[in-house]
């Protein structure tokens, strides 16, 4: 196939209306994976998922997510059951009369902090083998900028097209961030190829940014790099907010309101967590170091964001007395944002670790989570009732933000604890109505309040 001239680094944002030819196959069934199949099959799209994982391929093929995305579970059963998806684990049977191919699998990271492309290498040898002529092959996988022209070199060749077209689906809200998206970014030197995979996503009501595959690579980690600079950000300044006696919601309200700076992201609290962020912040500071370059800002970023959840530790050991030794602490919260199980990088995992090692016997609750924390919280009390959990603590600590843990009774807590202590690490509980019933009521970035 001959490759169309090479795009510009970014083109205008236009709007696309159209159909693939073709089936869709879409390779891992991770969030990526999963919520782009199920969401192309729910438009229409003929659409084959392959997971080779056994236990996850039983699950979906019966219809059931493996993992927690809220709505996800319905629209799966029912693009299963009307067969506009079908789950494989045979990567040949999947491609057969395949148009496109989106590789959506996992690119873990390696001790040094690079991404470990692995997966994405075997599951493009396997689509390499088993597509047919004129089949375009897309990456949704995070990687390296540079990444996709050095496969083209290595794996591709002149045989089939490979474009990348990045994800910037959030978990929680995965769903309607696939149907709602701010744009959407392909990147190829094939402009056939891109006009294909463009075409998928013809049916939202978003730009789409046409480039080559490096700047669409980079567009990925600049900004989701960019978003853990903002929180890292305002978590220093609710540190100076503390010192000083401001209070930093006003703060991120008044910053938010400048149109150069948006609040979104100006929430402080316990840092970044998941499977993007962190992961991504590193692998961007590692690619720049093979160039030569150091990423002064992301280093800080990522340092801050450990700081954060030291503090806070050591704020629950102030406001008990400058000891955790025997004292028992009740953890709201395990998953690292609320709407998933996702425990990869959760904050929860270091404080709680942090304050066993000072003494303290912790019990921990969590809507969803429990089951994948388990694993990596071995000392720990797990428990799914909140108000098991806060029995006889002589501390409530907020971790994750579910709604259900503001909506508890905090009148029935407040007669079950062992002291009226509650640190919030989100800001999102009332500290005067606490206070009025005897808590003494600490949060990140503003001032305590005290009971009357």
């Amino acid at each position: 196939m001959t490759a169309a001239p090479r795009p510009g680094p970014v083109s205008s944002p236009i709007m696309l209306d159209g159909s693939a030819g073709g089936a869709v196959c879409v390779v891992g069934a991770g969030y990526v994976g999963l919520v782009t199949a199920v969401c192309l099959a729910d438009n229409g799209r003929d659409v084959r998922l392959v997971e080779v994982e056994p236990t996850r391929l039983g699950m979906l093929q019966q219809g059931r997510s493996p993992i927690h995305e809220p709505g996800l579970d319905r629209l799966l059963a029912g693009v299963v059951d009307q067969g506009r998806l079908r789950v494989t684990g045979d990567m040949a049977a999947a491609l057969r009369g395949a148009g496109v191919v989106l590789i959506a699998v996992g690119t873990p990271p390696t001790e040094d902090g690079g991404a470990d492309l692995a997966q994405v290498r075997t599951a493009l040898d396997a689509a390499i083998r088993h597509a047919e002529p004129g089949t375009v092959l897309a990456i949704k996988s995070t990687i390296p900028p540079g990444t996709t022209a050095s496969l083209n070199r290595t794996l591709v060749r002149e045989r089939l097209p490979l474009v990348m077209c990045p994800e910037f689906l959030r978990e929680g809200s995965a769903l309607s961030d696939f149907n709602r998206p701010a744009r959407v970014v392909i990147g190829g030197d094939d402009a056939e190829a891109v006009e294909r995979v463009a075409a998928l996503f013809g049916h939202l009501d978003a730009p789409i940014i046409r480039t080559d595959p490096t700047s669409a690579e980079m567009i990925k980690y600049g900004t989701n790099s960019f978003l853990a600079l903002k929180i890292s950000f305002i978590n220093e300044i609710s540190h100076l907010c503390e010192l000083t006696g401001a209070d930093v919601d006003a703060v991120a309200d008044g910053m938010g309101l400048d149109p150069r700076v948006g609040r979104a992201f100006l929430g402080a609290g316990l840092g970044f967590g998941g499977s993007c962020f962190p992961k991504d912040v590193r692998a961007l500071d590692h690619t720049a170091s093979y160039h030569g370059q150091t990423m002064w800002m992301l280093k800080a970023a990522i340092e801050v964001n450990a700081q954060q959840r030291r503090r806070f530790v050591a704020k629950v050991r102030d406001s008990l007395g400058g000891n955790l030794q025997d004292c028992r602490i009740a953890v709201l919260g395990l998953s690292f944002k609320p709407g998933t199980d996702d425990m990869r990088q959760a904050p929860a995992v270091d404080i709680i670790r942090h304050l066993e090692d000072l003494g303290a016997s912790v019990s921990a609750t969590d809507p969803v989570a429990i089951p994948k924390a388990a694993p990596l919280l071995g000392a720990t009390r797990l428990v799914e009732d909140a108000y098991e959990c806060v029995r006889d603590a002589d501390a409530v600590v907020l971790v994750t933000e579910w709604p259900e843990f503001a909506a508890l009774d905090w009148v029935r807590v407040a007669a079950s604890v062992r002291r009226r202590v509650v640190v919030d690490g989100r800001n999102v509980l009332d500290g005067h109505a606490l206070a009025a019933m005897g808590f003494a009521y600490r949060s990140v970035g503003r001032r305590a309040i005290l009971p009357d």
